[in-house]
């Protein structure tokens, strides 16, 4: 075990509480300084500043209120993490103001590759004690992060965490995942194989379920949100299921991970265009996602 995988295992361990890693001294001051600024320009550019000071003291992992959740992060781990705890007002700021306007009582939201789960708690934030959130995150080490401040939330009954990659077919696959940032993890395929003279990069077995898997396991009736981002696999994980699910079932909103340029960037042109022939029209499009409503 690396001494990464070391600090997380001891962070999640029992009987660690939340709050024995609450920041302080030089680093809990420059996190209040970073999130004093309103998000936005021009006040994002001397957040960073701030930001970029706290860092410097601040290596995780770090107990913190976000949105009103407790939250443990690891900022020096990965960059949403480190982004949603020292920017939490401009941390995807465009995609989280559409999906407040969305959200109402007993919202139920599915979250394919919830990283930290950024996106799972703004939705309880939002709906409080009646939202039901299904996050699914195949990286072991993210899924019990997620299961620890799903805990100490005392959220177990509105939000459920699944450790799987969701995919076209069940099985079991890799799961690659950047040494520098945690939440960029991509199932290996064929596509991915090496050429001569390159190291295969190190793989986590991982199992694989389909998104209509998820669905029927969770005893979900409906899906108000889908949120879906798994570094260009977010066809394999749409479209299957927008195929054989009774339309009822079809998520009302989308939000869809959308590359540029590129192999994936043409992917991601064809599920825009695949999505618009079955009725989803584009909302919002930001530099990384694209936000569908079903008309």
């Amino acid at each position: 075990m690396g001494e990464s995988e070391a600090r997380v295992a001891d962070a999640f361990g029992e009987p660690g509480a939340w709050g024995e890693c609450r920041p302080g001294g030089r680093g809990a001051f420059w996190l209040r300084v970073a999130r004093l600024f309103p998000g936005g320009q021009p006040w994002s550019r001397f957040a960073l500043l701030a930001r970029r000071a706290a860092r410097r003291h601040l290596t995780g992992p770090v107990d913190t209120v976000v949105w009103g959740q407790r939250l443990r992060l690891f900022p020096d781990r990965s960059v949403s993490e480190a982004r949603i705890l020292f920017l939490p007002r401009s941390w995807d700021r465009p995609e989280r103001g559409l999906l407040a306007q969305w959200a109402r009582p007993g919202f139920t939201f599915v979250d394919v590759g919830a990283n930290v789960g950024g996106y799972s708690f703004w939705v309880l934030s939002l709906v409080g004690a009646s939202a039901r959130v299904v996050a699914v995150e195949p990286n072991p080490d993210l899924a019990r992060q997620l299961r620890f401040n799903v805990r100490v939330n005392g959220a177990q009954d509105r939000m459920q965490v699944v450790e799987a990659a969701v995919g076209g077919t069940r099985g079991t696959g890799a799961l690659v995942v950047d040494p520098r940032n945690s939440g960029e993890g991509r199932l290996v395929g064929a596509a991915d194989s090496t050429g001569a003279g390159r190291v295969a990069p190190p793989t986590i077995p991982v199992r694989i379920v389909t998104l209509a898997d998820i669905v029927r396991d969770a005893g979900l009736d409906r899906v108000d949100c889908l949120k879906v981002d798994v570094e260009g696999h977010e066809p394999e994980v749409i479209q299957p299921f927008l195929s054989d699910a009774p339309r009822g079932l079809w998520p009302r909103h989308l939000i869809v991970e959308l590359k540029a340029g590129g192999r994936d960037g043409q992917r991601s042109a064809g599920l825009e265009a695949w999505l618009a022939a079955r009725g989803y029209r584009l909302a919002l499009r930001t530099r990384l996602n694209g936000l569908f409503r079903l008309a």
